[in-house]
């Protein structure tokens, strides 16, 4: 994590010998930061700052410092470096991170890239796997065990091919076929009897995930088992990579990130810093699809126009029923999409979720219901009013916890991504009901509170 002090001195530091032209005291600064900080430091200069920069960096620090980015951005600060000093960068960057780069430009300038690499072959082969598929975040596999080894043998093993001892995690045990049959922790091998086989100490129960496999997918399998790495395997179980704790990272904000965006309704690529009409393209869709619920919410009442002009103050209790069955939908909404998400919670799991969210909605409602009653009754002098809003509220917070548990629930089961659609759905529904109950209760009861 960036030091807030530290990063805002650096910065204004660097940014102070930009302002003078003084671009080679800036490089040497940036050079003898972290590679993190000097990436976040170059995202935050525009173009020509940038270029001035990366070119006066050496190939080892630009792959070090391109490897902190995320793809948009490597791909952007690549803009500014020559092909020749492009193609050694990626040579030097780690084959994940250089796929990475590589997947966000056109395919004729990547592989006219690749075709120019000397040792392409790593890099190609992570290549071939879409970038939201574990395939397109996973490493290549380590070097790796087989049973018969003697332990002694196996530790020289790993002297002889391990060269970064940040590659250790586990070492995983594969069969003639390449197949992942086993893993043995370091920790274990480094006490084992030196003539004991592999077969002896490794454990079989290996939890691996498929490569073409949802990239979340692979985080969750990650958190829930504290694993620090996870072998990648194809079909036939054969081992085709790794993907490290750090490699995920991203991937879990980026998905959270991804939620909360679609949550809004303001589509998935929606970052404050984006285009212009990129923003508008991603929120005006939603906007119109909520301007048609809201119509529909405004024709509701429009068959109460009777009951209204009755009784006026009716029109400033209404958003007191529809505000808080909209609270409660979206508390509940949110629960339930999060936990399909991380599959704590499947769509044949609806009829219990549905039981306990009904059971939350009407305690919720009593109690908010009673509350929103005797206040209503005491300021207007009114009981029967204060009744009729409290059954309302009532009725509405169970709407919105059985809508909140069912919306996102047939959105999974129907194919789509319930992140996506289920706040217009669920608001829709505890506008409408909303409006309903509390204009329905008073016109059947308007003797009682005229």
């Amino acid at each position: 994590m960036v030091d807030p002090v530290k990063y805002e001195v650096a910065l204004e530091r660097i940014q102070t010998h930009l302002d003078a032209a003084d671009y080679d005291a800036a490089a040497t600064l940036l050079r003898g930061l972290h590679p993190a900080d000097a990436a976040e430091i170059l995202n935050e200069l525009n173009d020509d700052e940038q270029s001035a920069l990366v070119n006066r960096l050496e190939t080892e620090q630009l792959a070090d410092v391109f490897e902190q980015m995320y793809e948009e951005e490597m791909a952007e600060v690549a803009e500014h470096l020559d092909r020749e000093t492009l193609v050694d960068m990626l040579e030097a960057m780690e084959p994940d991170a250089a796929a990475d780069l590589l997947g966000e430009m056109e395919p004729e300038e990547a592989a006219g890239l690749i075709g120019e690499m000397d040792e392409p072959a790593e890099v190609t082969a992570l290549l071939q796997y879409p970038e939201d598929e574990a395939g397109g975040i996973m490493n290549l596999p380590p070097p790796s065990l087989r049973r018969w080894m003697r332990v002694r043998e196996a530790v020289s093993y790993l002297r002889e091919h391990y060269e970064d001892a940040e590659e250790i995690f586990y070492l995983y045990v594969l069969d003639r076929n390449t197949r992942l049959i086993g893993l043995v922790n370091l920790r274990a091998l480094i006490l084992a009897d030196p003539e004991q086989t592999i077969e002896m100490i490794m454990s079989r129960d290996v939890i691996s995930v498929r490569v073409d496999a949802d990239q979340e997918e692979a985080a969750q399998l990650l958190a829930r088992y504290d694993l620090l790495a996870l072998p990648v395997v194809d079909a036939n179980n054969r081992l085709v990579g790794i993907i490290t704790v750090d490699d995920l990272v991203d991937v879990i904000e980026e998905e959270a990130t991804e939620d909360i965006y679609r949550l809004a309704g303001v589509g998935d690529d929606a970052a404050i810093d984006s285009p212009f009409w990129q923003i508008l393209r991603n929120r005006l869709p939603w906007l119109v699809m909520n301007l048609g619920t809201a119509f529909l919410a405004a024709y509701v009442v429009s068959l109460f126009d009777a009951t209204i002009a009755k009784v006026t103050i009716l029109a400033a209790l209404m958003p007191i029923v529809t505000g808080q069955g909209g609270n409660a939908g979206t508390q509940t909404m949110t629960v339930v999409v999060r936990s399909l998400a991380l599959h704590e919670v499947e769509p044949s799991d609806t009829p219990y979720t549905l039981w306990r969210e009904m059971r939350v909605g009407l305690v919720n409602g009593l109690v908010v219901g009673t509350l929103v009653g005797l206040i209503v009754a005491v300021f207007t002098s009114n009981p029967w009013l204060g009744v009729v809003i409290g059954l309302a509220m009532l009725g509405n917070m169970v709407v919105a916890g059985t809508f909140g548990t069912l919306v996102p629930m047939l959105l999974r089961r129907i194919g789509v991504d319930p992140a996506l659609a289920s706040s217009i759905f669920v608001t829709a529904t505890t506008d409408v009901m909303g409006f309903a109950l509390f204009l329905g209760l008073s016109t059947l009861l308007i003797k009682l509170i005229l």
